[in-house]
C-alpha cells in the first residue's frame, strides 16, 4: 500500500470517528485506547512526519435494555478495503455465548460491503442482536472442562503485535480457556498458549480471525502426560524492548533469558532459525 492510499483510508478512519465522537459525546461512551495514536495519524496525513502511524484501536461503550456491552475496535492500515477487528464483551455471558456472540458478529461484518465505513453497522447490529444472546446463557453450559483432554503447547508467530485491542482479546481468550503462557508483542510478535488440547485449538482458531498481516502456528507439542509439561503458571503479557527510536523491537536476548527462565530456550533456535544468546546481566 503506497502512502497516497494508505493516508486516503487514515482519512476516512479519521472521518469515521468523529462521526462516532458527534454520536457517543459522553463521557466514557467512546475511548481512544491511545491518544498519541490519533496524533501520529494526523501528523502523518499532514505530511509532519514519516513514521507510519500505529493502528487506531478504540472501545465504545453500548447499554441496550439496560445492560452494558464493551465493543472493542481495531482499525487496520487497509481498512476500509478490508474489514475490521471488532468484539464484543458483557459480563453476563459465557464463555460458549460470547464466543457465538462475536462468530456472528464477524461473519455480519465480513458480508457488508469493503470500501466503506461499517463502525456504526456493527453498533447497530450489536443493538439490535445482543440481548438475544444474553437470554440463551443459561441455557447453554460450558461442559469443556468436564473432559479428559491431553496438553498441548502452541508457539505462535506474527509479523507484529501492536494492537491494544488483539493484545487484549488474547489475553482474555487465554484466561477464559484456562490457558497459561506468554505474549510478547512488537515486530515480530510472539505468543505461546498451553493447556488442553483442545482449549488451544479453539483459542488459535479465535485468534487467527482477527485481521493480521501475517499470524501463523509455527509449532505445536504435544504430550501425553501433563506432568513435567507446563512451563508456565499462568498466562501474561510481556515486554523486552530495544532503544530504538519507535521502541517495538524485541530484546532477543531478553527474551530467550526469559525462555531459559522457563525451561524452554530449546524453541528460540526453531522459531527464529538461529540459536538464542543471552543478555549479560
Amino acid at each position: 500500500m503506497n502512502n497516497e492510499k494508505l493516508k486516503q483510508n487514515l482519512e476516512i478512519q479519521l472521518e469515521e470517528l468523529e462521526s462516532l465522537q458527534s454520536m457517543f459525546y459522553n463521557h466514557g461512551e467512546l475511548k481512544i485506547e491511545d491518544p498519541v495514536t490519533l496524533f501520529e495519524i494526523k501528523n502523518y496525513i499532514n505530511e509532519t512526519n514519516g513514521f507510519v502511524p500505529p493502528e487506531l484501536d478504540m472501545t465504545i461503550n453500548l447499554e441496550v435494555d439496560s445492560l452494558k456491552f464493551q465493543l472493542y475496535v481495531n482499525l487496520p492500515q487497509e481498512y476500509p478495503d478490508i474489514s475490521p477487528t471488532v468484539f464484543v464483551r458483557n459480563e453476563k455471558l459465557n464463555r460458549i455465548q460470547n464466543g457465538k456472540l462475536n462468530r456472528d458478529l464477524k461473519e455480519f461484518m465480513e458480508n457488508l460491503e469493503k470500501g466503506e465505513p461499517c463502525i456504526f453497522s456493527a453498533i447497530s447490529w450489536v443493538q439490535d442482536n445482543a440481548t438475544t444472546y444474553v437470554d440463551m446463557s443459561s441455557d447453554v453450559k460450558d461442559i469443556s472442562e468436564s473432559i479428559e483432554d491431553p496438553p498441548s503447547r502452541l508457539w505462535i508467530y506474527s509479523h507484529h503485535i501492536y494492537s491494544k485491542t488483539k493484545r487484549r482479546e488474547i489475553i482474555n481468550q487465554a484466561q477464559s480457556l484456562n490457558l497459561n503462557g506468554f505474549c510478547l508483542p512488537g515486530k515480530p510478535g510472539i505468543i505461546c498458549v498451553e493447556g488442553a488440547t483442545k482449549n488451544c485449538n479453539e483459542w488459535w482458531q479465535i485468534i487467527r480471525s482477527m485481521t493480521w498481516k501475517k499470524i501463523y502456528c509455527k509449532i505445536t507439542e504435544e504430550f501425553d502426560d501433563e506432568s513435567d509439561f507446563l512451563k508456565f503458571d499462568k498466562f501474561e503479557e510481556v515486554s523486552f524492548q530495544t532503544n530504538n527510536l519507535k521502541c517495538n523491537h524485541m530484546d532477543m536476548g531478553e527474551l530467550c533469558k526469559y525462555l531459559e527462565i522457563h525451561k524452554c530456550s530449546y524453541i528460540f533456535k526453531d522459531l527464529f532459525g538461529v540459536e538464542g544468546k543471552l543478555t549479560s546481566s
